[in-house]
C-alpha cells in the first residue's frame, strides 16, 4: 500500500436482494466490481478526471448471526493517484453521492446478468428509504500503520467467531452471541441444532476459484506491474542488470502479525533465537526429532490382508495359478 491516507467503506443492499445472491453466488464479483467503479467515478468527480484512487475491497456474506448478508468492505485510498504518480487527497466524503453511484451500477448489472426485472429496480427505486448504504470511515494516516494493519486484518477476518460460540451438548444445540441485538430477532443471539449450525456456515465457503479479496484501481495487479517494471528500468545499474529488489518480510515477522507470538523468542529463557540452518530433508527431521525426543509415536502395522483360497461348486479347493 502506497503511504497516503486510507479510509473505510462498507456497502450494503436491501434484504430483499440478498436471496439473488446466495442463489447466483457468481453476482458476488459483480458486486465488487460495480463498489469499486462507483469509488473510482466518485474519487475522479472530486479529485480530477485523470486520477484513481487504491481499492482493496473484501467480499463478506456473513452477518453478526452468521445469516446471510452479502456486502463489501473496502479499503481505499483518501484521494486520487494521478498520471505522474503525486496524489490528490480529497477534501470530503458524500457518503449518499457514493451510494447513490453504487446502486445505479449494481442495479443495471443485475438486470443485464439477467438476475432481476426492471419491475423490481422501479419498486426498490420509489422506495423512500433506499435500501442501499454506503458507510465511509474516518480517514487513517500513514504514520498509523498499526491501524491501518487493524483494518486491513478486520475485512479480511473469519465470519466466525470462537469466542461467541457454545456448544451445549446435553441438549445438542449450538449458541452463537452477536456483539449487539439484532434489530429483526430483538435478541443477541441464535440457538440452532448442530445440522442447522453447520448448514449456515457452509453457506460462507467460497466457491473453488473464487476470490474474496480484490485489488482495483492504483493497486490492481496490472496496474502494480507496471509500475514495478518502470521502477526496475530505472533502477538499473552501469551494467544494465536490474538493482536488487528489497527482501520480503520474513516468516517470522507474518507468524508474529497473524498469531501475536514471536516464533525466534525462546520460551524459557526469553533470548532470542538465531536460525542456523533450514532443514528439509525427511530423513535428517526425523532423526533431529528423535534426538530430541519429539517424533510422533508410530502408528501400529495394519494386519496382513486375508487371504481367500478359491473353490469350486462342490467345495473342493481350485488350483492357482503361478505367478510368473
Amino acid at each position: 500500500m502506497e503511504p497516503v491516507p486510507h479510509r473505510h467503506v462498507v456497502v450494503t443492499m436491501p434484504r430483499l436482494m440478498r436471496p439473488t445472491f446466495r442463489k447466483r453466488r457468481e453476482l458476488l464479483l459483480d458486486l465488487a466490481q460495480c463498489s469499486a467503479e462507483a469509488l473510482a467515478e466518485y474519487v475522479r468527480s472530486q479529485a480530477g478526471a485523470d486520477t484513481r484512487p487504491g481499492i482493496v475491497v473484501s467480499i463478506a456474506t456473513a452477518g453478526d448471526l452468521l445469516q446471510w448478508n452479502p456486502h463489501a468492505h473496502i479499503l481505499v485510498s483518501d484521494g486520487g493517484f494521478s498520471m505522474d504518480g503525486s496524489f490528490r487527497a480529497l477534501e470530503s466524503w458524500d457518503g449518499e453521492a457514493l451510494m447513490r453511484l453504487v446502486r445505479e451500477r449494481l442495479l443495471a448489472r443485475l438486470v443485464q446478468r439477467h438476475a432481476i426485472s426492471e419491475k423490481l429496480v422501479r419498486k426498490l427505486l420509489a422506495w423512500k428509504h433506499p435500501g442501499f448504504t454506503a458507510f465511509v470511515g474516518r480517514a487513517i494516516p500513514p504514520e498509523d500503520t498499526r491501524a491501518i494493519e487493524d483494518m486491513a486484518g478486520y475485512i479480511v477476518r473469519n465470519p466466525v467467531s470462537l469466542k461467541r460460540l457454545v456448544y451445549i451438548d446435553g441438549h445438542k444445540a449450538v449458541i452463537y452471541r452477536a456483539l449487539k441485538p439484532n434489530p429483526s430477532l430483538g435478541q443477541n443471539f441464535v440457538a440452532l441444532d448442530p445440522l442447522e449450525w453447520l448448514a449456515r456456515m457452509c453457506d460462507h465457503i467460497p466457491d473453488p476459484g473464487r476470490h474474496r479479496t480484490l485489488a482495483y484501481g492504483h493497486y490492481a495487479n496490472r496496474v502494480r506491474g507496471e509500475r514495478a517494471a518502470q521502477q526496475e528500468g530505472d533502477h538499473r545499474d552501469g551494467e544494465g542488470k536490474p538493482a536488487r529488489r528489497r527482501c520480503p518480510a520474513s516468516w517470522a515477522r507474518l507468524i508474529s502479525k497473524i498469531f501475536h507470538a514471536d516464533p525466534l523468542k525462546c520460551p524459557q529463557c526469553g533470548a532470542r533465537l538465531v536460525v542456523i540452518a533450514y532443514i528439509t530433508d525427511q530423513m535428517n527431521v526425523r532423526k533431529l526429532l528423535d534426538h530430541l525426543g519429539l517424533s510422533p509415536p508410530e502408528l501400529p502395522r495394519p494386519p496382513p490382508e486375508p487371504h481367500y483360497v478359491p473353490v469350486d461348486d462342490e467345495g473342493w479347493e481350485t488350483a492357482v495359478p503361478a505367478v510368473q
